[in-house]
C-alpha cells in the first residue's frame, strides 16, 4: 500500500545507533526545560491512537481533542489569543529513538465573552517506526501561563502479518469526506478528523469510522459488515454487510452510523471483513461512548424513563458501570426490581445527582462517562474495560489522584503505585500492587472509608 503522506523527518526506521537516540533525548529534555518548574495541571485534553501497517515497519497515528476555552487567552489587537505548545515522544527504554514531533497552534477569540464559547478542536501527530513496545509522551504547555500537562500512554506496536488477514485498529471519527485539499487529516482523499473522545450525543449523533485491511487474496470480492455491540456483546445495531470488489491485497474502508437511537452508555464499533476467495475472516472492535442530552426537568411531565426502549441486558450491562458509584440503597434497589423499574432507577440516579437542572447537560454524567474513558484508555488489559479494574474503579469514584508515586518492579519485590487523595477524608491514599507481573495492578489497601485496608499489604511484593 503506498504510504498516505510524506515520512516523517526522522531517523531512518529502524536506526540503532544509540549515541543518536541518546543525544535525541537530551534535545527532548532540553525543549521541556522552561516548563519543567510547573506542576502538572489537568487540561482536559482528549488522547488516542490508531495503529496502522505501511511499508514494513507500523504507522501511529496519535490524536487529540482540544478544548481552546481552558488555555490562557492574552489580549491582542484586534481581540484575544492564546497561544500552545504541543510535543508527542515515543520512548523507549530511557531514549527517544526518532524525532519527537512538536507544533505550536493559536487560537483566537474577538472577545472575552466568546472565549468560553470556543470548541474542542482535533489535532493529530504522526510517527513512522519500527515495532516494539514504547512509551507514547504527550506535553502540553499554554505559553502565557507556563502551565504544563504531560501524559503517558503504553503503546505496543506490532507489525501485521502478511500472509494473513488482518485489519488495523479501528479510528473513531467526527467526520469523513472528500479532501479537497490535502491536509495533516488526510489519508488516501478523504479527511478522517478524528474524534479522540470517542463520545457523541444528540447534537452530534453522527459517529464515522476508518481502517485499513491487510492480507487480501487480491482478486474477487470481499464483505464488510458493521455491528455495534454492548459490553457484554450484545448486538445492539445490525447493519447490512456490503460486497466489494478486491482492488489488491490491501483495501481502505470507512463509513458513517447514526448514533441518534443509542441511550447514554459505552458501546463497541465492530467491523468484520471477509475475503470471498479464501473464506477468510478477521475483526476488530472499538469502544464509543454516548452522553445523551435530556430536557430540562421544568420542562417535564409525568414520569421519565430515559433509558426507555432498551432491552433487559442493556439496562444491566448500564448497571455495572454505573454501579461502581451507586451507594448500597441504590444498587439494593435495582437489583429487586423488574425490567421497567431498574430504568425508573438508573433514571432517577442521574437527576439526583445532576448539579444543574436547567441546563440540558448532566454535567454529573458527563463527567463519569469521561472517567469511564479514561480508565478503559489507561488500565485495560487486552481489552477496554478498564472500569473494571481496581484502578478503574477507584479514579471513577474519587477523580484523578492529587499525586502518583510508582515503584518499579525488583529482584526481591514486585512493582507497586500509590495514588494520594488530598481532599477526600482529610487525605487518604491507595495502594496498587501488580500482583501477577501483567499490569494489571490490584488494590490492597486503603485508608479511605468502606475501602480495603490491610496494614500488612507489604507482604504482597514478595
Amino acid at each position: 500500500m503506498v504510504s498516505p503522506w510524506k515520512r516523517k523527518e526522522c531517523p531512518a526506521l529502524y536506526q540503532s545507533n544509540l549515541l543518536k537516540r541518546l543525544f535525541t533525548f537530551l534535545l527532548l529534555s532540553v525543549s521541556l526545560l522552561f516548563a519543567q518548574d510547573q506542576a502538572d495541571v489537568d487540561f482536559k485534553v482528549s488522547l488516542d491512537y490508531s495503529r496502522f501497517s505501511i511499508d514494513g515497519g507500523v504507522y501511529l497515528d496519535v490524536y487529540l481533542m482540544i478544548p481552546q476555552s481552558i488555555f490562557t487567552f492574552v489580549e491582542i489587537e484586534g481581540g484575544w489569543e492564546a497561544q500552545v505548545v504541543f510535543q508527542t515522544a515515543l520512548i523507549q527504554d530511557d531514549i527517544v529513538p526518532y524525532d519527537p514531533d512538536r507544533w505550536t497552534r493559536t487560537y483566537r477569540a474577538p472577545d472575552k465573552q466568546s472565549i468560553a464559547k470556543l470548541t474542542w478542536v482535533p489535532d493529530i501527530s504522526k510517527f513512522y517506526v519500527e515495532p516494539g513496545d514504547y512509551t507514547l509522551q504527550v506535553t502540553i504547555v499554554d505559553v502565557h501561563s507556563k502551565k504544563k500537562q504531560t501524559m503517558r500512554r503504553p503503546v505496543s506496536l506490532e507489525l501485521y502479518p502478511q500472509d494473513e488477514l488482518a485489519i488495523s485498529d479501528i479510528t473513531i471519527a467526527s467526520q469523513v469526506i472528500k479532501a479537497k485539499k490535502e491536509n495533516e487529516f488526510t489519508r488516501y482523499g478523504y479527511d478522517v478528523v478524528p474524534n479522540a473522545q470517542r463520545t457523541f450525543s444528540s447534537s452530534a449523533p453522527m459517529m464515522y469510522y476508518f481502517f485499513e485491511a491487510y492480507g487480501l487474496s487480491g482478486t474477487g470480492d470481499y464483505v464488510v459488515h458493521a455491528q455495534i455491540l454492548s459490553l457484554n456483546g450484545d448486538i445492539v445495531q445490525d447493519f447490512p454487510a456490503s460486497t466489494k470488489k478486491m482492488p489488491g491485497t490491501s483495501v481502505v474502508e470507512w463509513g458513517g452510523l447514526n448514533t441518534a437511537g443509542l441511550g447514554s452508555g459505552i458501546y463497541k464499533l465492530s467491523v468484520e471483513i471477509s475475503d470471498g476467495v479464501t473464506q477468510k475472516t478477521a475483526t476488530q472492535k472499538r469502544t464509543f461512548y454516548i452522553l445523551r442530552e435530556t430536557a430540562s426537568k421544568q420542562e417535564e411531565t409525568g414520569p421519565k424513563d430515559d433509558y426507555a426502549g432498551l432491552s433487559a441486558s442493556q439496562v444491566d450491562d448500564i448497571y455495572k458501570v454505573v454501579s461502581v458509584i451507586m451507594d448500597k440503597k441504590e444498587k439494593r434497589l435495582f437489583e429487586k426490581s423488574d425490567d421497567v423499574g431498574k430504568r425508573r432507577v438508573l433514571t432517577a440516579f442521574w437527576d439526583r445527582r445532576d448539579p444543574d437542572i436547567e441546563t440540558p447537560v448532566n454535567e454529573f454524567k458527563v463527567e463519569f462517562y469521561q472517567r469511564v474513558q479514561v480508565a478503559n484508555r489507561d488500565f485495560g488489559i487486552e481489552s477496554d474495560n478498564g472500569w473494571s479494574t481496581d484502578r478503574g474503579r477507584v479514579l471513577i469514584k474519587y477523580g484523578p489522584p492529587s499525586n502518583i508515586e510508582r515503584q518499579q518492579s525488583s529482584l526481591d519485590q514486585k512493582p507497586w503505585v500509590t495514588w494520594e487523595y488530598y481532599d477526600i477524608e482529610g487525605g487518604v491514599h491507595f495502594i496498587f500492587v501488580d500482583r501477577t507481573g501483567y499490569g494489571s495492578f490490584q488494590l490492597v489497601h486503603s485508608n479511605a472509608r468502606d475501602e480495603v485496608q490491610d496494614s500488612d499489604w507489604e507482604r504482597y511484593l514478595e
